[in-house]
């Protein structure tokens, strides 16, 4: 009897709860090394008072890490796009230190790929330290997508602002997972989550986790989660204009999608992208 493989943890949750819901652990999947390649590792130091602009775009299957050290009054622009092949796996992982008054902008695209596993932590660590995340997903076919987010509030008078836009089509499963953590002493820290999940067609699995955990009490959080399938009558309505329901359901997504997209700086990287996805929200190749 061959002897089973053992699972390696990649991504848990920061407060575990009932391990029948599945979703305390995600797992690498197949092919994907256990450690991180050098040449896989970028470092980012923004220099106090700085602005820094890093775009990434992962294209081949692979494990990647970003480290980022953003300094007092510096901000860090960075825009992460995931469009790998669909026979392929990924994996990657986003970690960054803001220090006082340091302001870090993410945007994330995970649209690529088989099975994709994503990560981030921020840590507002400084005072009056700021993070604005906007990210979108969409799977197709049998697509498997789980995303672990985490933004720590540490310094008093952080702001933390957490947007995900997401749709699921065909077979296609996902499980976002997304926490604002307020330590102890972020005294007047606000935060803010929000997941928007449009459910294509019976047979997909979605699983959403919304998370706030506080161990201050002078603090401002708010979390919400809406999910569901799309809007009969707006479909209704699109295709009596002459759409079909292919091209119907693609512009409810793509309005969806769009305060994510616009965000994308390089035009010739967001056309690519958003044809990419009008290609997959159409037909699913």
């Amino acid at each position: 009897m061959a002897e089973t493989e053992k699972k390696v943890a990649y991504s848990s949750i920061p407060m575990r709860t009932w391990r029948w819901l599945g979703i305390n652990t995600a797992y690498l999947p197949e092919h994907i090394p256990e450690t991180t390649p050098i040449e896989n590792v970028k470092n980012i130091k923004v220099e106090p008072g700085q602005t820094a602009n890093v775009t990434v775009v992962y294209r081949d299957e692979q494990r990647a890490e970003i480290h980022a050290d953003v300094g007092d009054g510096a901000t860090l622009n960075l825009i992460k796009v995931q469009i790998v092949g669909s026979d392929m796996n990924h994996v990657d992982s986003f970690d960054v230190k803001a220090g006082k008054e340091a302001h870090v902008n993410y945007t994330a695209v995970e649209v690529g790929g088989a099975t994709t596993e994503a990560k981030f932590n921020i840590d507002l660590a400084g005072d009056n330290s700021s993070a604005d995340v906007w990210a979108l997903y969409f799977g197709d076919k049998d697509r498997s997508i789980d995303l672990n987010y985490v933004i720590t509030q540490r310094g008093k008078n952080t702001d933390a602002n957490m947007q995900v836009r997401g749709a699921l089509k065909d077979k296609s499963q996902k499980i976002f997972r997304g926490t604002l953590d307020f330590l102890e002493g972020t005294k007047g820290s606000v935060g803010r989550e929000n997941e928007e999940a449009i459910l294509l067609n019976e047979g997909v699995r979605n699983r959403s986790v919304p998370i706030m955990l506080s161990h201050e009490e002078e603090v401002d959080g708010h979390h919400a989660v809406s999910i569901g399938k799309m809007d009969e009558e707006k479909l209704f309505y699109l295709m009596s204009r002459g759409l079909n329901l292919a091209e119907a359901q693609r512009l409810v997504v793509d309005a969806s999608f769009a305060p994510v997209l616009d965000r994308i700086t390089d035009e010739s990287l967001r056309t690519e992208v958003s044809d990419y996805l009008k290609g997959r929200i159409s037909d699913g190749e």
